[in-house]
């Protein structure tokens, strides 16, 4: 078994409204990654029934627009400046007050690869807000208590720009002095945030805490139980999972079953059985991304999760029951055809070759 705490410890691996220090111009629209033009792109009231092309188009927009947000961010952290918050409170109340948003991005930053190594951690960062999002929503938050798990779920490792890159990027086994300097991006975060705390008071907190576990094994301060706030142990178990689904340097992505099955295993050791309950519900037992194998033996993957039927989600036919590749983009949804189902999750590495 994959023990978390090797995972966690080698994956760590004067605001203003209106900040002049912020480049993108939120009040002009000819510049396509700045945020109004998302507003000009589709109305709250009119994004159900955009085309799916269109709709994609404004996810990509949408995913644009954050991580140019997120790298300004970066660099001013970097260089020890100050950054302007209210971008990130936009774009998250956007998110939230626009009907079925929540959902369509999830699915769409689901199906990302992290094929650019050098923004791992801000994809990371949008994954996990999308993540934990769902789970919030599913868990009832008011609008909000969504919003400041979004903005957490943002600013939750801004701790680790502070980290050096050479750290972060060793393919090797860190060293015990590297080690320390990894797991004190909880710190960091908790200082860069801190002048946040008297309007989001959950954001310094929430970046200390996320590496607590259940059980008082975390860092930094062994908390355990109810001494965890309940958005940093979401943020704790969204973080993990998406670490471990993705490439790092140092090791290859497991497997989206394996993970589900780890983080099952988990429960009231390393991660509140209360959340894991949550994450299955929201993320699914056989989350989007993942391949699975029908009792026609056909193979497909996951492109949506159904919580009425966690056992019956949407796929995308890969290959048929003599291992060839179906052409064009067969999608159904298992709920709505009562004679298929899923009798196995497959690895991507037994995947049919041709």
């Amino acid at each position: 078994m994959v023990r978390y705490s090797d995972i966690i410890k080698k994956d760590i691996k004067k605001s203003g409204r209106g900040d002049p220090k912020y480049p993108i111009d939120t009040k002009k629209a000819d510049d396509s990654l700045r945020f109004s033009t998302l507003k000009e792109f589709s109305t709250s009231s009119e994004l159900n029934a955009l085309p799916a092309q269109k709709d994609a188009e404004y996810m990509k927009k949408l995913h644009a627009t954050i991580v140019a947000y997120l790298k300004e961010v970066q660099r001013l952290v970097k260089n020890d400046e100050d950054f302007d918050i209210s971008p990130a409170v936009d774009i998250v109340k956007h998110i939230i007050n626009t009907p079925d948003l929540i959902e369509k991005f999830y699915q769409s930053t689901a199906l990302n690869d992290y094929n650019n190594q050098n923004d791992y951690l801000i994809l990371h960062l949008i994954n996990v807000m999308t993540s934990s999002l769902k789970i919030g929503t599913g868990m009832k938050f008011s609008k909000k208590e969504l919003l400041e798990l979004g903005l957490a779920a943002l600013f939750y490792d801004i701790g680790f720009f502070k980290v050096p890159e050479n750290i972060l990027e060793k393919r090797g086994n860190l060293t015990e002095s590297e080690l320390d300097i990894m797991k004190k991006h909880t710190e960091f975060g908790k200082d860069i945030l801190s002048r946040f705390q008297t309007e989001h008071p959950m954001l310094p907190r929430v970046a200390y805490e996320h590496h607590e576990r259940e059980n008082g094994s975390g860092y930094p301060a062994q908390l355990k139980e109810d001494e965890i706030c309940e958005y940093a142990k979401i943020m704790g178990l969204v973080d993990t999972f998406d670490a471990m689904i993705n490439n790092r340097p140092y090791r290859k992505a497991f497997e989206q079953h394996v993970s589900i099955k780890e983080l099952v295993e988990s429960k009231n050791t390393m991660f509140s059985s209360k959340i894991i309950k949550a994450f299955l519900n929201e993320i699914g037992i056989f989350p989007i991304g993942s391949y699975v194998r029908l009792n026609n033996m056909e193979i497909g993957k996951v492109v949506a999760t159904s919580k009425s039927h966690p056992l019956k989600p949407t796929i995308k036919f890969i290959f048929d029951i003599h291992g060839k590749k179906v052409p064009g983009k067969t999608v159904i949804k298992l709920e709505e055809h009562p004679v298929l189902y899923v009798t196995a999750a497959v690895s991507e590495k037994d995947l049919p070759t041709e």
